[in-house]
């Protein structure tokens, strides 16, 4: 049985970007993990160079979606048959620094008090150079979520067994954004701490078209999300309206704006 089960989902992206985000978990300093690869759907031949990888790796799982279901169902699916003690996020767009897995698995050993850790993110372009950083607070509290998530998902690495309702990422039916906000307000309103460790644990691929993703109904959907998720961490939404209505707001603001006015440029 591994220790890390890594969960990797995949729908149409750039080769070359996949490539490196499955490159850069292979080449962990820490090695008894297992990487399962979730293709859902992808219409671009990705299939192919995952099943390179997989010849080339044992501990790849790759499983195939020929229908596009998303990013829920997908997560939902890979914490069901992960075999490992904890489950780490990756996208396929990312990369891990080397000593990620390594940080984040003697921290959760070592540190019994916290759920889940994670870390910072470096900011990259589509050609791979640095413009940025993203921190996050060492200890949030709930009136941190009202600004924004104060988690970077795919720096997160889980114990498998706060993961254990059934899916914890919100209904397979429903394809939204949304799905790590969410669960993160739920794991800290039943009172699962997480941690970041203030190092930089990932290359986080973030360019201007990021944003053309945006669309009204997903908006719409983190609305309902911050609603009911503040109710839950006992702040009161009413009080707190402009961030509840924030994702519109953002959604009204251009794109190439919002980029800008998201990284401090």
């Amino acid at each position: 049985m591994p220790s890390i089960s890594v969960m990797f989902p995949v729908y149409n992206c750039k080769k070359t970007y996949l490539k490196k985000a499955i490159e850069s978990i292979l080449a962990q300093s820490f090695r008894d993990f297992e990487l399962i690869i979730f293709d859902d759907g992808s219409v671009n031949n990705v299939k192919g160079i995952i099943d390179e990888y997989a010849k080339r790796d044992t501990r790849i799982v790759f499983i195939r979606e020929e229908v596009h279901h998303g990013l829920a169902y997908g997560l939902n699916h890979m914490v069901k048959i992960a075999n490992g003690k904890y489950l780490a996020r990756m996208d396929a767009d990312d990369i891990s620094s080397p000593s990620r897995f390594e940080k984040e698995y003697t921290f959760l050993e070592n540190h019994l008090e916290y759920g889940f850790v994670g870390g910072n993110l470096l900011l990259m372009d589509d050609t791979d150079k640095v413009y940025g950083k993203r921190k996050y607070p060492k200890k949030p509290v709930n009136k941190d979520f009202l600004k924004y998530q104060p988690y970077a998902h795919p720096t997160i690495m889980f114990r498998k067994c706060v993961l254990s309702m059934d899916n914890p990422y919100g209904s397979n039916n429903k394809s939204r954004r949304g799905e790590d906000y969410q669960l993160f307000m739920n794991l800290t309103a039943a009172g699962i701490k997480g941690f970041n460790l203030q190092e930089d644990l990932l290359y986080y691929r973030e360019t201007k078209d990021s944003y053309n993703r945006r669309k009204l109904s997903d908006q719409l959907a983190e609305v309902v999300i911050r609603w009911n998720g503040f109710k839950k961490l006992g702040l009161n939404p009413w009080l707190e309206i402009y961030y509840v209505i924030k994702p519109l707001i953002v959604w009204m603001v251009p794109n190439r704006i919002a980029f800008r006015i998201r990284n401090g440029f």
